[in-house]
Protein backbone atom coordinates (compact mmCIF):
# COMPACT_ATOMS: atom_id res chain seq x y z
CA UNK A 1 0.00 0.00 0.00
CA UNK A 2 1.25 3.87 -1.04
CA UNK A 3 1.95 6.23 1.53
CA UNK A 4 -0.38 8.56 -0.48
CA UNK A 5 -3.12 5.90 -0.15
CA UNK A 6 -2.53 5.23 3.68
CA UNK A 7 -2.72 9.01 3.91
CA UNK A 8 -6.18 9.12 2.19
CA UNK A 9 -7.39 6.39 4.30
CA UNK A 10 -6.45 8.41 7.18
CA UNK A 11 -7.87 11.73 6.22
CA UNK A 12 -11.40 9.01 5.28
CA UNK A 13 -11.07 8.45 9.02
CA UNK A 14 -10.40 11.29 10.49
CA UNK A 15 -13.00 12.96 8.34
CA UNK A 16 -15.99 10.08 9.13
CA UNK A 17 -15.08 10.44 13.26
CA UNK A 18 -15.47 14.53 12.82
CA UNK A 19 -18.84 13.90 11.47
CA UNK A 20 -19.94 11.51 13.86
CA UNK A 21 -18.83 12.68 17.00
CA UNK A 22 -20.97 16.02 15.35
CA UNK A 23 -23.81 14.42 14.86
CA UNK A 24 -24.09 12.97 18.12
CA UNK A 25 -23.28 16.48 20.09
CA UNK A 26 -25.98 17.80 17.50
CA UNK A 27 -28.37 15.48 18.75
CA UNK A 28 -27.72 15.03 22.26
CA UNK A 29 -26.91 18.70 23.35
CA UNK A 30 -28.71 21.02 20.11
CA UNK A 31 -27.15 22.72 17.45
CA UNK A 32 -26.56 25.66 19.12
CA UNK A 33 -25.18 24.66 22.06
CA UNK A 34 -22.84 22.30 20.43
CA UNK A 35 -19.62 24.44 19.35
CA UNK A 36 -16.54 23.93 17.05
CA UNK A 37 -14.52 23.71 19.68
CA UNK A 38 -16.39 21.02 21.78
CA UNK A 39 -16.57 18.72 17.84
CA UNK A 40 -12.76 19.29 18.11
CA UNK A 41 -12.43 17.72 21.73
CA UNK A 42 -14.88 15.39 21.19
CA UNK A 43 -13.53 14.33 17.71
CA UNK A 44 -9.70 14.24 19.25
CA UNK A 45 -8.55 16.93 16.66
CA UNK A 46 -7.14 20.28 16.88
CA UNK A 47 -9.62 22.57 16.31
CA UNK A 48 -7.11 24.26 13.31
CA UNK A 49 -7.66 20.73 11.52
CA UNK A 50 -11.69 20.49 11.96
CA UNK A 51 -11.96 23.95 10.03
CA UNK A 52 -9.52 21.93 7.11
CA UNK A 53 -12.10 19.25 7.24
CA UNK A 54 -15.36 21.58 7.94
CA UNK A 55 -15.47 25.47 7.72
CA UNK A 56 -18.71 25.13 9.58
CA UNK A 57 -21.45 23.22 11.74
CA UNK A 58 -24.19 24.00 9.13
CA UNK A 59 -21.46 22.24 6.37
CA UNK A 60 -21.04 19.31 8.79
CA UNK A 61 -24.90 18.91 8.80
CA UNK A 62 -25.01 19.46 4.76
CA UNK A 63 -22.46 16.95 4.24
CA UNK A 64 -24.02 14.24 6.45
CA UNK A 65 -27.53 14.64 5.01
CA UNK A 66 -25.61 14.29 1.66
CA UNK A 67 -24.47 10.54 2.68
CA UNK A 68 -27.48 10.00 4.62
CA UNK A 69 -29.45 10.24 -0.04
CA UNK A 70 -26.55 8.62 -1.22
CA UNK A 71 -26.71 5.73 0.94
CA UNK A 72 -30.62 5.81 1.29
CA UNK A 73 -30.77 5.62 -2.70
CA UNK A 74 -28.31 3.32 -2.94
CA UNK A 75 -30.22 0.95 -0.77
CA UNK A 76 -33.45 1.40 -1.33
CA UNK A 77 -33.42 2.01 -5.48
CA UNK A 78 -34.01 -0.98 -6.75
CA UNK A 79 -37.39 -0.83 -4.43
CA UNK A 80 -38.27 2.59 -6.22
CA UNK A 81 -37.89 0.97 -9.09
CA UNK A 82 -40.85 -1.86 -8.03
CA UNK A 83 -43.46 0.82 -8.21
CA UNK A 84 -45.84 0.78 -11.46
CA UNK A 85 -45.89 4.36 -11.60
CA UNK A 86 -43.74 8.12 -11.24
CA UNK A 87 -46.65 9.58 -8.49
CA UNK A 88 -46.05 5.60 -6.25
CA UNK A 89 -42.54 6.18 -6.71
CA UNK A 90 -42.23 9.80 -5.51
CA UNK A 91 -44.93 9.26 -2.42
CA UNK A 92 -42.06 6.28 -1.62
CA UNK A 93 -39.18 8.54 -1.56
CA UNK A 94 -41.83 11.47 0.27
CA UNK A 95 -42.37 8.87 2.70
CA UNK A 96 -38.70 7.63 3.21
CA UNK A 97 -37.94 11.22 3.77
CA UNK A 98 -40.62 11.95 6.38
CA UNK A 99 -39.11 8.60 8.45
CA UNK A 100 -36.12 10.09 8.67
CA UNK A 101 -37.21 13.78 9.39
CA UNK A 102 -39.12 12.92 12.51
CA UNK A 103 -36.30 11.17 14.15
CA UNK A 104 -33.74 14.20 12.70
CA UNK A 105 -35.37 17.15 13.61
CA UNK A 106 -32.59 19.36 15.11
CA UNK A 107 -30.50 18.43 11.71
CA UNK A 108 -33.40 19.26 9.50
CA UNK A 109 -34.11 22.41 11.35
CA UNK A 110 -30.80 23.37 10.83
CA UNK A 111 -30.67 22.21 6.64
CA UNK A 112 -33.95 24.08 6.02
CA UNK A 113 -32.65 27.20 7.24
CA UNK A 114 -31.06 27.79 4.60
CA UNK A 115 -33.31 27.85 1.02
CA UNK A 116 -30.39 27.18 -0.99
CA UNK A 117 -29.96 23.38 0.24
CA UNK A 118 -33.60 22.78 -2.10
CA UNK A 119 -33.66 24.96 -4.44
CA UNK A 120 -30.85 25.94 -6.49
CA UNK A 121 -27.72 24.86 -4.21
CA UNK A 122 -25.07 26.90 -2.85
CA UNK A 123 -22.65 29.45 -5.33
CA UNK A 124 -19.63 28.25 -2.86
CA UNK A 125 -18.84 24.95 -1.56
CA UNK A 126 -19.20 25.68 2.14
CA UNK A 127 -23.04 23.89 2.18
CA UNK A 128 -22.78 21.18 -0.08
CA UNK A 129 -26.24 19.73 -1.93
CA UNK A 130 -28.16 16.92 -0.70
CA UNK A 131 -28.32 15.50 -4.48
CA UNK A 132 -32.35 14.80 -2.81
CA UNK A 133 -33.03 17.01 -6.26
CA UNK A 134 -31.00 15.13 -8.93
CA UNK A 135 -32.87 11.69 -7.57
CA UNK A 136 -35.74 13.60 -8.33
CA UNK A 137 -35.19 14.33 -11.61
CA UNK A 138 -34.32 10.73 -12.66
CA UNK A 139 -37.36 9.59 -11.40
CA UNK A 140 -39.39 12.34 -13.28
CA UNK A 141 -37.03 11.45 -16.75
CA UNK A 142 -37.80 7.84 -16.00
CA UNK A 143 -41.68 9.26 -15.84
CA UNK A 144 -42.02 10.79 -19.16
CA UNK A 145 -40.56 7.48 -20.65
CA UNK A 146 -43.43 5.46 -19.24
CA UNK A 147 -45.29 8.36 -20.63
CA UNK A 148 -47.50 9.33 -17.12
CA UNK A 149 -45.44 12.77 -16.86
CA UNK A 150 -45.40 15.19 -19.17
CA UNK A 151 -42.78 15.60 -21.64
CA UNK A 152 -43.74 18.93 -22.65
CA UNK A 153 -41.10 20.49 -20.08
CA UNK A 154 -37.81 19.09 -18.89
CA UNK A 155 -37.53 16.78 -16.47
CA UNK A 156 -34.94 19.03 -14.36
CA UNK A 157 -37.64 21.95 -14.16
CA UNK A 158 -40.73 19.37 -12.76
CA UNK A 159 -37.64 18.33 -10.08
CA UNK A 160 -37.45 22.18 -9.47
CA UNK A 161 -41.28 22.27 -9.39
CA UNK A 162 -41.17 19.27 -6.65
CA UNK A 163 -38.63 20.92 -4.71
CA UNK A 164 -40.08 23.59 -4.31
CA UNK A 165 -43.57 21.96 -2.30
CA UNK A 166 -41.07 19.82 -0.65
CA UNK A 167 -39.21 22.88 1.29
CA UNK A 168 -42.91 24.41 1.92
CA UNK A 169 -43.71 20.86 3.00
CA UNK A 170 -40.71 20.94 5.46
CA UNK A 171 -41.24 24.25 6.96
CA UNK A 172 -44.80 23.61 7.55
CA UNK A 173 -43.71 20.97 9.89
CA UNK A 174 -41.07 22.19 11.40
CA UNK A 175 -43.16 25.14 12.99
CA UNK A 176 -46.08 22.35 13.29
CA UNK A 177 -44.30 19.20 14.65
CA UNK A 178 -47.23 17.60 15.62
CA UNK A 179 -48.91 17.28 12.62
CA UNK A 180 -48.30 14.19 9.96
CA UNK A 181 -44.81 15.29 7.62
CA UNK A 182 -46.19 12.79 5.22
CA UNK A 183 -49.57 14.11 5.16
CA UNK A 184 -48.02 17.27 4.47
CA UNK A 185 -45.85 16.33 1.49
CA UNK A 186 -48.85 13.99 0.16
CA UNK A 187 -50.71 17.31 -0.34
CA UNK A 188 -48.01 19.17 -2.07
CA UNK A 189 -47.36 15.97 -4.33
CA UNK A 190 -50.87 15.29 -5.18
CA UNK A 191 -51.48 19.29 -5.85
CA UNK A 192 -48.27 19.20 -8.28
CA UNK A 193 -49.28 15.91 -9.73
CA UNK A 194 -52.48 16.62 -11.09
CA UNK A 195 -50.67 19.61 -13.25
CA UNK A 196 -47.93 16.93 -14.59
CA UNK A 197 -50.09 14.06 -15.70
CA UNK A 198 -50.37 13.98 -19.49
CA UNK A 199 -54.24 13.52 -19.39
CA UNK A 200 -56.05 15.73 -21.56
CA UNK A 201 -58.59 17.88 -19.92
CA UNK A 202 -62.38 17.49 -21.22
CA UNK A 203 -62.66 21.66 -21.88
CA UNK A 204 -66.78 21.39 -21.88
CA UNK A 205 -66.55 20.23 -18.40
CA UNK A 206 -63.66 23.05 -17.59
CA UNK A 207 -65.62 25.68 -19.09
CA UNK A 208 -69.16 24.65 -17.43
CA UNK A 209 -67.04 24.88 -14.09
CA UNK A 210 -65.74 28.44 -14.77
CA UNK A 211 -69.38 29.47 -15.41
CA UNK A 212 -71.80 27.66 -13.07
Amino acid sequence: MSETTMRERKKEATRNNILACAIKLFNDHGFVNTTMQLIAERADVALRTLYNYFPSKESIVATYIREVVEREVSKGWDELLDFDSTYERLLFMCRKSAEWMQENYTLIEVYAADPRNYYYGPTADEIPRSGYDEIVARVMAMGQELGDVTKKVSSGLLARQYMGFYYISILTWLGNPENNLLEIFREGLDLLYQGIKPERSDYGTVLWSMFY
